[in-house]
């Protein structure tokens, strides 16, 4: 897996690079290609860039997933443990930045939003949206190249129906425990309607991992494909000022963009609306930005995970060597990090 995400992410460096070359070659004056306008220029300048971001976005990715292989988690003595590391840090935020941006720009030019008289600038954040968005993506992928990261991608379908208990738990019906703001239910409205969701199979999920069914399954897979199908169907449209795409083709790709950013507005609210109104939720979105969460949190929240985490602990203790003596002199102990 991490040979072929690796071999990926250089495909995608040689053909931006490859696209680039012969734009820069031909000058951008090839017989069908749009006008020569302010934004044919800034839309070069954007091809021009990205084969340095991605190869920058790359070298971060390597370099965050080498220090993530190497950094220990959590020790016996820390209050705090590490839930995401630097580099997922940053990717997520230069992914989610540069989706805002070019989100409100991308409104503006479907006049969603209002929008100036002077066009050039809104394309031009739209296209500095574009450089955050393939360096978030790009490093993400590196990096979980390097690390193996699987732990977001859903396993089977019972993370389904688990993710399905955990949205149904933030209406009240089991109580307050993941209850949106908390709010308890009067309890013969949650008996009649945990009764009706337990018979259905859905009912609270004890045995939670680093990552909840419900991230992986209706957050992290929808932004995955939601984020794929807009990159790629951008990068088509930006295409046709390198090379004279017919307008047959650039319709329906710019159609399927346009729902699909549609889509990433509803799904941004669904997403928020699921960490703010949530308070089991804010310790997570708060390691988002100083990577870390509570143990006390993971001991009642993620028992899997910190069965987890305790057992590497545990290894860390035995990896040091036994103290022995030699005619009653101890010998010195050197500990290794596991």
């Amino acid at each position: 897996m991490r040979r072929i995400l690796v071999w990926m992410s250089f495909l995608v460096v040689v053909l931006v690079a490859v696209s680039v070359e012969t734009v820069w070659a031909q000058g951008g004056t090839s017989e069908g290609f749009p006008p020569q306008t302010f934004l044919f220029n800034d839309t070069l300048l954007l091809a021009r860039a990205l084969p340095f971001v991605v190869a920058l976005a790359i070298g971060f990715g390597i370099w965050q997933g080498k220090v993530g292989l190497r950094q220990p988690k959590s020790s016996p003595n820390s209050r705090s443990v590490i839930r995401h590391d630097f580099g997922t840090v940053i990717a997520h935020w230069t992914n989610g930045i540069g989706f805002i941006i070019a989100l409100i720009t991308g409104l503006m030019v479907l006049r969603w939003l209002p929008r100036p008289d002077e066009m050039r600038i809104v394309f031009a954040l739209h296209y500095v949206g574009v450089v955050l968005i393939m360096f978030g993506v790009v490093a993400h992928l590196t990096q979980n190249a390097i690390t193996g990261g699987m732990g977001l991608v859903p396993r089977s379908l019972k993370d389904v129906g688990e993710g399905l208990s955990e949205i149904v738990e933030y209406s009240g019906i089991f109580g307050s425990h993941r209850a949106a703001l908390g709010i308890k239910l009067p309890k013969a409205i949650r008996q009649t309607f945990a009764e009706t969701a337990t018979a259905f199979g859905i009912k609270p999920t004890k045995k939670l991992g680093k990552f909840l069914p419900v991230e992986r399954v209706f957050s992290y897979t929808p932004w995955a494909i939601i984020v794929a199908v807009v990159v790629i169907t951008g990068l088509i449209k930006s295409l046709r000022y390198l090379y004279p795409i017919p307008a047959s083709i650039i319709a329906p790709v710019t159609t399927v963009h346009d729902i699909f950013s549609y889509v990433a507005v509803g799904m941004l609210a669904i997403h928020l609306a699921a960490l703010l109104l949530v308070p089991a939720n804010w310790p997570l979105l708060i390691s988002m930005f100083t990577t870390r969460v509570s143990r006390k949190h993971v001991q009642e929240h993620h028992p899997l995970w910190y069965k987890d985490l305790v057992a590497k602990e545990q290894a860390i203790v035995d990896d040091v060597t036994p103290v022995s003596t030699t005619q009653g002199t101890p010998q010195r102990i050197e500990e290794t990090q596991a």
